[in-house]
């Protein structure tokens, strides 16, 4: 047993691998948040605003990859990408639609040198855990100076209070703090390069209205005070380590 798994933060870690690393939650993965005219819309925007916010080119590190649909996203442009997930089952999902390797790993302990990669990605993965501080000390070993690391944040969620569908979708969410998360980046070698609050609501729900309904709730993003949004997307720069 790793020793981080006698306390709280590691029983969650464990909680998370074992919903993920089943076949059937891998099968379905895709269909469930990304199903439909709306899923497939929420799927586009969720890789349009990474592949905005991250520098091409390469290694990128997608940490977390999943079904690899970053990745594809990520090669397709012409970068150099390693996926690389914990979850086994997710990645035979994940080569039947990447061309290239996967690897399994895990997020707090990635097989990559220090400063090895340009780039990396965690998409979907830092609101999984209540104490994202390792994670982000862990991509920041493996980025350079200068790099980037694109991640997602949850402000609020009602799954942070109450786990629904904890059979479809797995245990609650975290939630963090827009100015709070500034400082834990700040504080682990991260400079905020920008910040991308987006959706009204989890974009689980954005899933399941019909697509001129999402359309119009996108709109109205736009007109509303950004704390009201409930998900940002960060893009951060790694700086100069410590003499």
């Amino acid at each position: 047993m790793d020793p981080g798994q006698r306390s709280p933060a590691g029983a969650q870690v464990v909680e998370k691998r074992e919903f993920y690393r089943q076949e059937n939650v891998a099968g379905s993965y895709d269909a469930q948040r990304f199903g439909g005219a709306s899923g497939m819309h929420v799927n586009a925007r969720e890789l349009a605003l990474v592949c905005d916010l991250l520098p091409g080119g390469g290694p990128i590190a997608d940490v977390a990859c999943g079904t690899g649909r970053l990745t594809a996203a990520l090669r397709g442009r012409g970068d150099t990408v390693l996926p690389c997930d914990a979850s086994l089952a997710m990645l035979r999902v994940a080569v039947r639609h990447v061309v290239g390797p996967v690897v399994q790993a895990d997020a707090f302990a990635l097989p990559i040198a220090d400063a090895a990669c340009s780039g990396a990605a965690a998409l979907r993965l830092l609101f999984h855990f209540a104490e994202p501080a390792p994670l982000l000390a862990e991509l920041r070993r493996a980025v350079r100076p200068g790099g980037t690391l694109v991640c997602d944040t949850y402000s609020w969620s009602a799954r942070s209070l109450i786990p629904l569908g904890r059979r479809r979708w797995g245990a609650t969410v975290s939630t963090i703090r827009r100015q709070l998360f500034r400082d834990l980046a700040a504080s682990l070698g991260w400079r905020v390069r920008a910040e991308r609050p987006c959706f009204l609501i989890s974009p689980y729900i954005y899933r399941r209205l019909p697509l001129p309904v999402v359309l119009l709730l996108e709109r109205l993003e736009r007109r509303l005070p950004s704390i009201l949004l409930c998900r940002v997307f960060w893009a951060l720069e790694a700086t100069a380590r410590p003499e």
